[in-house]
């Protein structure tokens, strides 16, 4: 199974986002079979529709993330800040 993941790992470009990275290395049947575990009496539907829930959960707070990251770059390097202040004062 770990030998499986670095090769996966490998395959990921350097300039990859890292929650397109999160997409392709995370293991869904994994975390349903974590949560029938967990939950003996839970249907495997209902499972199911969980992880893809987390899973596209936490997809979505990575690229958020990123693309707050990314604006805040893009506006540094637009905007001298020091520059400005001594205009200021």
């Amino acid at each position: 199974m770990k030998d499986k993941r670095l090769k996966m790992i490998q395959k990921i470009k350097e300039n990859q986002p890292f929650s397109d990275c999160y997409l392709q290395t995370v293991d869904p049947w994994a975390i349903s079979e974590k949560l029938l575990k967990d939950n003996p009496d839970m249907p495997l539907k209902v499972a199911k529709a969980m992880t893809f829930s987390m899973i596209s959960h936490e997809y979505t707070r990575l690229v958020i993330n990123e693309e707050h990251k990314e604006q805040e770059q893009n506006i540094e390097n637009i905007v001298d800040g020091e520059g400005l202040y001594e205009e200021i004062q």
